[in-house]
């Protein structure tokens, strides 16, 4: 081949690059993409106090004053489960769901994907309760003089029998967090002391009376927090409690030794200097944590609304910030959705953004259905289902959806 036909051949090449770049850029500059509405959503009361869950799933669960429900993503009910609450609160963990009153409620009930697995009623205003993967519900609830503590699952419900509980009579004294391992083995209460100087201790004991002989009430071993309120508590996996408090995040690992007596020590620590806006876990491998307003006197403060996304080693693996106080977040699809108002953003757990969203009303909740690109956003008195599609845009100006 003669080098001028060698020349005209490159030159033919560079052409067809140039203009098929052209036409990607041109394309590229013709479309836009954004979340728009399925038109599948779900009608609510406005004093309804309606509340929304979802795990990885494209299923989602649905809490009002009369009803429990678990959805598809096209909002078709998959079952119905009748309630009976005033003002109703959802807290789950992992395919499990329980719901209370927000206060002084006297019933809990206790959901998984199937359906109820059980209802427990109670002789007691119950303050607040939790729930873990298992399904093991912890509540805790007022006396006339004092609080109780009392464990519950699925089989000890049916028993009429606790899996554990205890009492605390002392003044000032008031347990605040309850958190029940997920191999239902230990327990870990937070109890507030006003006495004479604020402080949270951390109980940690046994749950079943095999493991507490030789105890008092299960108690094998505790941590004195001078100064600080607990925010929340979660086990982790290999039986790693995460305490975040009002001035640190920080760890401790509990172990069992030698004539099955357990121990625990502290792994790891994260010092806060800014208040803590909202912290959200995820699988029991992560959790993530958001920013707000700078600590008096703290001199190296992260700026409000900064998101970090910490393993269960402690380690800071993704950071991002949006710059403004953080009113939204919730965790799925290993992504972080965090909000501000309007304003939505998610993030991957490297810290990478992926996408922002600005809804067109004031929402309760906006939260991931079967994939990042699927969200609900819940509004006064609907929720609606949204998916992120491309979005053509033509001479006039006007959208026409594209699906690939």
């Amino acid at each position: 081949m003669s080098i001028k036909n060698k020349i005209l051949i490159f030159i033919a090449i560079i052409a067809i690059v140039m203009v098929v770049q052209f036409f990607m850029h041109s394309r590229a500059q013709d479309h836009i993409t954004r979340f728009e509405t399925t038109g599948h959503g779900v009608t609510y009361d406005f004093d309804a106090s309606p509340s929304f869950y979802s795990n990885n799933s494209q299923f989602f669960f649905h809490a009002t004053r009369d009803s429990m429900r678990s959805l598809r993503s096209d909002a078709t009910v998959r079952w119905t489960a009748p309630l009976s609450l005033n003002r109703p609160i959802m807290v789950a963990r992992g395919d499990i769901v329980a719901v209370g009153e927000q206060s002084g409620g006297r019933r809990v009930y206790v959901f998984d994907n199937d359906g109820l697995l059980f209802r427990r009623d109670f002789a007691h205003p119950v303050v607040s309760f939790f729930v873990n993967e298992s399904g093991i519900l912890a509540v805790i609830v007022q006396y006339a003089s004092g609080h109780g503590i009392y464990v519950f699952d699925q089989g000890t419900v049916a028993a009429n029998r606790a899996m554990f509980s205890m009492a605390i009579h002392e003044n000032l004294r008031y347990p605040t967090s309850v958190e029940v391992s997920a191999d239902g083995r230990y327990i870990a209460v937070a109890i507030l002391d006003l006495n004479t100087r604020l402080s949270t201790t951390v109980q940690f004991r046994y749950i079943n009376e095999e493991d507490a002989r030789g105890t008092v009430g299960g108690l094998f071993s505790s941590e004195t927090f001078y100064g600080q309120i607990i925010h929340t508590m979660r086990f982790m996996e290999g039986h790693r409690l995460v305490i975040a408090t009002t001035s640190q995040i920080v760890c401790h690992q509990i172990t069992r030794g030698n004539h099955a007596v357990s121990t625990q020590r502290e792994v790891w620590d994260i010092q806060l200097n800014n208040v803590l806006s909202a912290i959200e876990f995820y699988n029991n491998r992560y959790f993530v944590f958001v920013t707000g307003d700078r600590h008096a006197g703290a001199v190296d403060a992260s700026p409000v609304g900064t998101v970090y996304i910490v393993n269960a080693s402690g380690d800071t693996v993704g950071e991002y910030s949006i710059g403004r106080r953080v009113t939204h977040l919730s965790l799925g699809h290993r992504t972080v959705l965090v909000g501000a108002d309007r304003n939505f953003h998610a993030i991957d757990f490297r810290g990478q953004h992926i996408w922002e969203h600005n809804a067109l009303f004031d929402t309760r909740t906006v939260i991931f259905l079967g994939n990042t690109n699927t969200i609900l956003v819940a509004g006064a008195n609907r929720a609606e289902i949204h998916t992120r599609n491309r979005i053509r845009v033509n001479d006039f100006g006007n959208f026409t959806l594209e699906v690939d």
